[in-house]
């Protein structure tokens, strides 16, 4: 029995599979809430709900982790100085900051570099390189260096990384070594954020392996990659920045995986969001563009996922109108604050007994999860809010008391995106307690939550049911139509969805919480069928669903598929060898192949086709090895990028002969203009796909 560990630590939940490969079955799956100040917390607690006896057989442990996706949001990192080479300053200053770079100041620029032809135009001054490096020492944990036409030839990058090395001992990254993108800034972010991830991830690598031998488990591990396939420990020490969207991509692997569709809409339904993602064929679509992550616009690339902020933990409110708000907040349920604190369920009863009438919602609560940083700049209220909640959680108004201020005025948010203190309120959690689809926690404090909302907004309790779920419905509808016609015709979303566009859109939806037009019905239908996971999916896609007309699948495992995606993702690699002519005014004097590692020069056209082909070859055969393949099937595939041009005067010898020797004249004597097709450039993409040499 072959058996593999499958470990996906969500922004809500951490979920596990034990996956017999033999059988391609899950032998037992679990959850834990997912410890975001010490993610490895989760994942000790889902391997205690493991039979002990098996994970000791455990082969290999596969990991899919929102560490660096959660560092871009909240720019977190080491501390990492960027060198840029033969870079314009005025270009960085006006457009950097657009990709997360910092100000100019805080970049080395230096001088020197090659043109797009990869032709050395200056050799960098190492020694103004030496001077610069050496005042970063104390400062700086890791290196970046990208160079302008580094894609064309990656030599002065090599050697600088080479140099600084020797120089600190310290961790060096290059630009070409993690994206083929013409874009210098977009691949200045995507290595700086990998410099700046480097530690972050190596510190939490060595904690999970800890966790694990503490548990008997031995096995190598591997990590997903943002585009769902899988690379070695060893790989992604040095590029984590590939783990962007990690998480996401397991969750669309699993989905595939679990569902055996090869034409499906994946919906992923957590606590915080839902992910969905459409697959063709068996594969997803990816953003070939890039992952744009927080304020970082990278050339990762990673599975096309539309993200939107809803899920089981949103909260439930009302804006200034009375109009019902799903998220995107997420905040912790009543029935598991009722739970986790049983004192709360006698606050949450004098607020329903009191029944008052308030512009804001008033069953809302407040508990403290974190400490305030010494060096943090905090005001004097913030400061007091954590005090106040040392005894445990309080409501919104008994919180505002405390630290002398009002229900309008207290600021609570600053504390609660730091990750200091946590809000909770009435979710779809807390409404799946009362219909029975769930029944984890308390179920009373639920009932309350609710019957104040509904009494808030003058409805019933079964009114407010009914418009949560449909709400949910609609908008789960809604963005499933958008990606779509987003593969259909992309023309047709130029200008987004109108409110007017989304109204027509929703007289589709059959479980729409708008009323039923008595004039007009629309019906939408597709092929592919919805793949639902995520723990309350089981609750709302299947209505979607019958609105288009399509079949829904929710598998057993369905709620930890994530973690089936990690385990039974494959290595995937594909690299570009780009063939340029070089045109001169006697014509074509050679050929430019510029590989990821190397630049070529050939006379002949088909030398240099068969070098590129057999570079592709090697570099994915050594790039699948290296994230751990053993076995792996190699393809390559040639575009060639041909346009034409109209050459005037002039004929070809086929023309001739069908117009006579001479050519035929024309009106004025001159010969007509002919046209003649010219190579552009010409693409080679080889691509390796393998299994983990430990399956």
């Amino acid at each position: 029995m072959r058996l593999g560990l499958g470990i996906d630590t969500g922004g809500t939940y951490t979920d596990g599979v034990i996956y017999d490969f033999d059988d391609s079955k899950v032998i037992k799956g679990a959850k834990s809430l997912t410890v975001k100040e010490d993610l490895k917390l989760g994942i000790i607690h889902v391997l205690d709900q493991m039979p002990q006896e098996l994970l000791k057989k455990i082969g290999v442990v596969s990991l899919s982790t929102t560490l660096a996706t959660n560092a871009c949001v909240e720019d977190k990192g080491s501390r990492a100085k960027l060198i840029l080479i033969g870079c314009d300053e005025n270009i960085v200053k006006k457009n950097g900051q657009q990709y997360g770079l910092p100000s100019i100041e805080d970049i080395i620029f230096i001088r020197g570099g090659h043109d797009l032809r990869g032709e050395v135009t200056e050799e960098p001054h190492w020694d103004v390189l030496h001077d610069k490096i050496k005042n970063t020492m104390g400062k700086t944990d890791s290196f970046a260096i990208v160079q302008m036409w580094g894609i064309r030839n990656p030599e002065f990058e090599k050697k600088a990384k080479e140099l600084i090395y020797d120089w600190t001992g310290l961790p060096v990254v290059c630009g070409h070594e993690l994206a083929g993108e013409l874009n210098f800034l977009k691949r200045a972010a995507t290595a700086l954020l990998n410099a700046k991830l480097i530690p972050l991830i190596n510190k939490f690598i060595d904690a999970v392996k800890v966790g694990l031998k503490e548990r008997g488990i031995h096995a190598p591990l591997a990590i997903v990659c943002g585009d769902g396939s899988v690379m070695s420990e060893g790989y992604v020490r040095n590029r984590p920045v590939e783990t962007l969207l990690s998480g996401p991509a397991a969750s669309v692997i699993g989905g595939i995986n679990v569902s055996g569709q090869q034409n499906c809409v994946v919906v992923d339904m957590g606590g915080t969001t839902s992910d969905l993602a459409i697959v063709k064929e068996g594969k997803p679509f990816l953003a070939y563009e890039g992952a744009d992550v927080g304020n970082w616009k990278t050339a990762v690339k990673s599975v096309d996922i539309r993200t939107i902020g809803l899920g089981g933990d949103s909260q439930i409110s009302f804006d200034s109108r009375d109009k019902l708000i799903i998220g995107p907040r997420r905040v912790a349920p009543l029935s598991w604050l009722a739970h986790r604190w049983p004192k709360v369920l006698g606050q949450i009863k004098l607020l329903h007994e009191e029944n008052r009438i308030h512009t804001r919602s008033l069953c809302q609560f407040f508990y403290s999860i974190g400490e305030i940083p010494q060096d943090g700049d905090f005001t004097t209220e913030e400061k007091r809010i954590v005090e106040a909640l040392k005894e445990g959680p309080l409501s919104m108004e008994k919180l505002a008391e405390a630290v002398e201020t009002s229900i309008y005025t207290i600021k609570p948010d600053r504390l609660e995106q730091l990750g200091i203190i946590m809000r909770s309120a009435l979710t779809p959690t807390d409404i799946m307690h009362l219909t029975g689809d769930f029944s984890g926690w308390n179920g009373q404090a639920a009932l309350l939550g609710a019957e104040i909302l509904a009494s808030r907004l003058k409805i019933t309790l079964e009114e407010l049911i009914h418009e949560v779920n449909s709400t949910i419905k609609s908008r789960l509808y809604l963005n499933i139509v958008h990606e779509l016609i987003k593969r259909d015709d992309p023309s047709l979303l130029k200008h987004g969805f109108t409110p007017e566009l989304e109204k027509m859109i929703l007289l589709g939806c059959q479980n729409s919480h708008m009323q039923r037009n008595p004039y007009l019905s629309i019906g939408l239908s597709t092929d592919f069928s919805l793949v639902g996971i995520g723990a309350p999916i089981h609750v709302y896609l299947p209505d979607v669903a019958s609105s288009l007309n399509t079949t829904c699948i929710i598998e057993k495992y369905a709620a930890v598929a994530n973690a089936i995606g990690a385990i039974t993702g494959s290595i995937s690699v594909e690299e570009r060898i780009i063939i340029k002519p070089r045109y001169t005014v006697a014509g074509v004097e050679g050929y430019d192949c510029f590989s990821p590692r190397v630049k070529k020069h050939f006379d002949d056209y088909a030398k240099a086709r068969d070098w590129s082909k057999g570079e592709g070859k090697d570099l994915v055969g050594e790039l699948a090895m290296a994230k751990g393949a053993s076995d792996y099937d190699i393809s390559i595939e040639m575009d060639e990028n041909k346009t034409e041009i109209n050459i005037p005067g002039s004929q070809s010898e086929k023309e001739k002969e069908e117009q006579g020797e001479h050519g035929e004249q024309g009106k004025h004597g001159e010969q007509e203009e002919s046209t003649r097709e010219i190579l552009i450039e010409t693409i080679i993409t080889a691509k390796a796909i393998g299994s983990l040499k430990w399956v």
